[in-house]
């Protein structure tokens, strides 16, 4: 049964358009990674800088990039943001060191910070409060899909090709969802008479709407919050998997399982005529997800043992539950946020979330030191059930 919202035919045009950019975001990972450790034989130090390089711009470009594209044309940001990840994915091929080659990343992160405001924006404008769980939950089933798929066929490409190679072909790919894209009509939102006159005064718009409405603060609160609790422990899933007894071959497992329910979790959204009381959604998804991650820590933490069945199956929850909260999330904010202000909140969104990741890594290593492996899962399981108690209370 294929999802009613397909049947509007400019949000599918969208989504059509978002396959191949979010495949492209994913292709040329393992290019990245293989140029920096066999080719270059990068120091340490790189790769700590590659994760800043492709995540800053999200916190430090993205909140002026939002305030942008509420003033701009939302199809021409579209096209143009692909044009310019794939011109900026192109100069990787001349990249002849590897602090060059983190340069163009920033760059092409840079470019991809106007991407996702402009998506959101369009799927705000494109559907109604009906049509966004279903539209939603498949744009999230795309951009997991891809997480899970492409790597793939990016490795595979380097039996056979130059990691400039795959880079150049990947370029091609993002052009193609800016061709795509081109296919879109003009997306119209209501006139309005408080566009900023410049960018600072777009962000400090945007802060003005999380600031003073309780439910946009609250779920921009929350997701921050989810992301800080992921990202404590996310960096050690290959350490746990070793310390609970497991081979290499588990931890591949695991991390499919997980990649899979996320697509699985996704399209359960797809498949609703409308989202009612969200806010339950999102409190039993955390609530899940902080139980199987305190299973996880704990195991390690006392020395019992899993079977390879029940971390998978572990893995495969924490996937599907993750969409829970992702999900509905979007859907509060289309349905609350002002349609000029959009792009500008949903970059603030962005901001805080890259603001999570980049930090709470630190945490997790500090209490992997000073406990154990299994001491970042516990920590990111309680923050986690903190969010969902938030969430039962909360009234959307």
């Amino acid at each position: 049964m294929l999802p009613r919202v397909l049947g509007n035919g400019e949000l599918r045009k969208l989504l059509a358009a978002q396959v191949p950019a979010d495949f492209a975001d994913w292709l040329d990972f393992v290019a990245i990674g293989a140029l920096l450790a066999f080719v270059w034989q990068a120091p340490s130090i790189a790769y700590a800088l590659l994760a800043v390089a492709m995540g800053a711009p999200y916190l430090l470009v993205g909140p002026f990039a939002g305030a942008l594209v509420d003033r701009w044309s939302v199809r021409a940001v579209l096209i143009v943001s692909n044009l310019g990840r794939g011109a900026a994915t192109a100069a990787f091929f001349l990249a002849d060191d590897w602090p060059l080659l983190l340069a163009l990343i920033a760059l092409r992160s840079c470019v991809d910070s106007f991407f996702t405001p402009a998506k959101q924006t369009a799927i705000q404008a494109l559907t109604d409060r009906a049509e966004r769980a279903s539209a939603n939950g498949l744009s999230h089933a795309i951009n997991q899909a891809s997480k899970v798929v492409a790597p793939g066929p990016g490795a595979t490409l380097l039996i056979w090709l130059a990691p400039g190679s795959v880079f150049m072909l990947n370029a091609g790919i993002s052009a193609l969802a800016a061709v795509l894209t081109m296919r879109l009509a003009p997306i119209r939102r209501p006139a309005t008479d408080h566009d900023p006159e410049t960018m600072f005064a777009g962000v400090r718009a945007g802060w003005d709407v999380v600031r003073q409405n309780p439910i946009i603060r609250t779920v921009v609160l929350m997701m921050a919050a989810s992301y800080f609790a992921m990202f404590i422990y996310d960096t050690f899933i290959a350490p746990l998997t070793r310390e609970l007894g497991f081979a290499p071959q588990h931890l591949g497992y695991a991390l499919a399982a997980s990649g899979a329910g996320g697509v699985l979790g996704s399209v359960v959204f797809t498949l609703l005529p409308d989202l009612r009381r969200p806010q339950y959604w999102v409190a039993a998804g955390t609530a899940v997800a902080s139980v199987v991650l305190l299973i996880l820590g704990g195991a390690e933490l006392l020395g019992a043992e899993l079977a390879a069945v029940v971390l998978v199956a572990i893995f495969l929850v924490l996937g599907f539950v993750s969409a829970m909260s992702v999900v509905p999330i979007r859907v509060v904010l289309q349905n609350e946020v002002p349609d000029h202000r959009m792009a500008s909140v949903t970059a603030l969104g962005e901001a805080a979330n890259m603001t999570a990741l980049l930090a709470a890594p630190f945490l997790g290593a500090v209490l992997a030191e000073a406990i154990s492996v299994g001491a970042p899962f516990v920590a990111g399981g309680m923050i986690t059930l903190i969010v969902a108690a938030v969430a039962a209370r909360a009234e959307w």
